[in-house]
């Protein structure tokens, strides 16, 4: 016979399974079926047992995959929620804080001004009180503050997430619609 990497010759004796050729170093198995007797590289049944474990990985992986992409676009729409939840409560606080000065400022105003008995320093009190209706309100309203983030950053993260277990989902669909099972 003679090797199935470099054609040099090969003795192969009655009880010979596996080998490696002399000349090429190349690891080889005889096969043997009925009259026949053939020689097969090694590394081409690696290759096929290579290719099964990849399928068979991969057909595992898929299912762990797509429960994993299930359970983070629960958690990003948790962490949506929760963000919601707490822009609704500063926007609430930010108009709760802002109608209160606005009310204190109404109620206290003309009570606090009435006390002057001077004319010229009435109408002045009356102005500035007029102009502070709007100005105080305004500025607490501006100076409460509010969640920094957006809800684009707080999801970017599932997000990113989300893109790599798709790519891994798509490379194990390809693996296990190209291999043969």
């Amino acid at each position: 016979m003679s090797c199935a990497n470099c054609s040099a010759p090969l003795e192969i004796g009655s009880d010979t399974e596996r080998f490696i050729c002399a000349h090429c170093g190349s690891a080889q198995i005889l096969e043997r079926q009925g009259g026949i007797i053939s020689l097969k590289k090694v590394e081409h049944s690696l290759h096929a047992i290579q290719r099964g474990t990849d399928r068979t990985a991969a057909e595992l992986a898929i299912p762990r995959l797509t429960q994993e992409k299930q359970q983070i676009l629960a958690l990003r729409a948790q962490a949506l929620e929760a963000h919601q939840k707490k822009r609704a409560h500063a926007r609430g606080r930010r108009l709760k804080l802002t109608g209160i000065s606005f009310l204190v400022l109404l109620l206290a105003g003309p009570t606090a001004i009435n006390q002057i008995k001077m004319p010229a320093i009435n109408t002045a009190l009356t102005l500035a009180w007029m102009l502070s209706l709007i100005v105080i309100p305004a500025l607490v309203f501006l100076k409460t503050r509010m969640p920094r983030s957006t809800p684009a950053q707080v999801i970017s993260d599932y997000d990113a997430q989300l893109a790599s277990i798709e790519a891994h989902l798509q490379a194990n669909r390809a693996i296990v619609s190209t291999l043969p099972s």
